[in-house]
């Protein structure tokens, strides 16, 4: 009887052999331009948006960038790169640093104190995760809360939220600002009586200088209307009220997206601020005609119960307006909050002001020592045509801020003392903090919007889905995706062991 053969034919063998060879050639082809591209650092970002990469608007600008622009990251690019939803901002960061025109330095500001310190001395209050970009001694601040933004629609019962990256546009114009030397005015009203910015803030002037703000005096009993190139508006201690021709340039100023900080020192005159507060009112906010005096000998320099402790409001979690946390390092390199000879302001909700499209906060209060919104400092009545009371066993808000969607995301905001920000105060101990939260709102009126506006709309953080609408449609998708692979697999196993025990 003839034996049975049991190895394959020489030309199932051959065949065999070859696909081994062909797919240990694939794998291999595989594996070296893996290597080749992870060399070259190639990433080809698939989302819809775009939101991994830089847009042509941004490249084609830095490319013809001839200027050296140095780039300041507060953070630690390392553990930025584990963090899953700032991987937007991890990608812009390698795409800037690869330019030659950016020197980008990125690092934790708990690492390099002194690298902190240098940058604080450009006139900043600056936290982890912000941006200083700076160019031939200009410079602009970014903060890091500015390079997400969240919308958020519903109709009541469903709510949904939408992240944007907005962090590019608001980079590319920083760095176009700061090359271009573009200057952008903030003016000091006159008229008034009020501190002058040639011979009371000659320090705060220049200091603004080199963060592109070009500060002159606006005197609206002469002109009909404020300058179109206004980025900010500064009351600085009025003697007397504006006027009413005055009033409607400021409303028609702030109708259109404006923003006006009011330094209202205390004023001993029998004067009434009718028309400033018409616009504070407008804004929810109320103004005091009285001054500050703490009666608790352990919160006022000795002697003088007009100069005392107070105390930060840190922004919760319900608002993306923060203007205070940036000054929480200064807190912890000793500086204590101080405030001297300043009046009192309070948040009212008047009719006619829609609280929906009106968001107001408090910057800087009386200390609060027990935690029930009861204080020792007291409003001291003082100055106004008509008798006040005296405000007391409660907290004082001494800076406030406010924001109008309806008028264009016009901005307020009223500090008690303009004294702080005077050649006299702003390098004092003292004063560090007021004077950084005020440049904190200089920022917040203007940096983060037209002043770094490169036209780049922000990017949707979106993710590919497929909507199932019935357990039906799911069973098919499963047969699709899954059994279908499972039996060809099954089908290809088969074969192959039928040619493999072939004869």
């Amino acid at each position: 009887m003839a034996q049975k053969e049991t190895n394959k034919p020489k030309k199932a063998r051959s065949f065999t052999a070859a696909a081994v060879v062909f797919g240990a050639i694939a794998l291999a082809i595989v594996i070296l331009i893996n290597l080749m591209v992870s060399r070259i650092n190639v990433v080809w970002d698939m989302t819809p948006t775009g939101i991994y990469k830089l847009t042509d608007s941004t490249t084609n600008y830095l490319e013809s960038l001839d200027k050296k622009v140095n780039f300041y990251f507060l953070f630690d690019m390392d553990l930025l790169s584990t963090d899953t939803e700032s991987m937007p901002l991890y990608n812009a960061m390698k795409e800037y640093s690869s330019y030659d025109c950016i020197n980008f330095s990125a690092f934790d500001p708990d690492d390099d104190p002194d690298k902190v310190k240098e940058l604080q001395e450009m006139g900043y209050s600056i936290s982890q995760g912000d941006i200083v970009i700076e160019c031939e001694g200009r410079s602009k601040h970014i903060p890091a809360n500015t390079m997400f933004e969240t919308h958020t629609t519903g109709d009541g019962t469903k709510t949904a939220s939408t992240v944007y990256f907005t962090g590019e546009n608001i980079i590319t114009g920083a760095i176009e600002a700061v090359v271009s030397g573009k200057e952008i005015k903030v003016y000091f009203l006159t008229g008034h009586g009020e501190k002058a910015i040639d011979t009371d803030y000659t320090i705060l002037k220049k200091n603004l200088a080199a963060r592109n703000y070009i500060a002159e005096p606006l005197d609206l009993t002469v002109k009909d209307s404020v300058p179109e190139d206004a980025a900010i508006v500064i009351a600085a201690a009025p003697k007397s009220d504006i006027s009413s021709n005055e009033l409607t340039a400021l409303n028609s100023y702030l109708d259109n997206g404006g923003n006006i900080c009011f330094w209202m020192s205390p004023n001993e005159d029998a004067v009434d601020y009718t028309n400033i507060e018409s616009i504070l009112k407008d804004f929810s906010l109320s103004m005091d005609y009285d001054r500050v005096n703490e009666t608790d000998p352990d919160l006022y320099v000795p002697n003088d119960p007009t100069s005392f402790r107070c105390s930060i409001v840190v922004a919760d979690d319900t608002t993306k307006i923060d203007l205070t946390s940036g000054l929480k390092q200064f807190v912890d390199q000793g500086a204590v909050p101080v405030m001297t000879n300043s009046r009192s302001f309070s948040q009212i909700y008047n009719e006619g002001v829609s609280s929906e499209n009106i968001f107001a906060g408090s910057l800087l209060q009386t200390i609060d020592r027990v935690g029930d919104g009861s204080s020792t400092a007291v409003g001291e009545p003082l100055g106004g045509a008509k008798p006040r009371d005296r405000i007391s066993d409660v907290v004082l808000d001494l800076a406030m801020y406010s924001t109008d969607k309806q008028r264009s995301d016009a901005k307020i905001m009223v500090m008690g003392n303009a004294e702080f920000l005077d050649d006299e105060n702003i390098y004092q101990a003292y004063m560090t903090i007021p004077v950084n939260l005020q440049l904190s709102v200089f920022s917040w009126m203007y940096d983060s919007d037209q002043a770094l506006d490169f036209g780049i709309a922000g990017k949707e953080r979106t993710f590919d889905e497929m909507n199932i609408a019935s357990a039906s449609d799911a069973n098919v998708v499963n047969v699709i995706f899954i059994a279908v692979p499972i039996v060809v697999g099954l089908i290809g196993g088969a074969v192959w062991l039928r040619r493999r025990y072939s004869e």
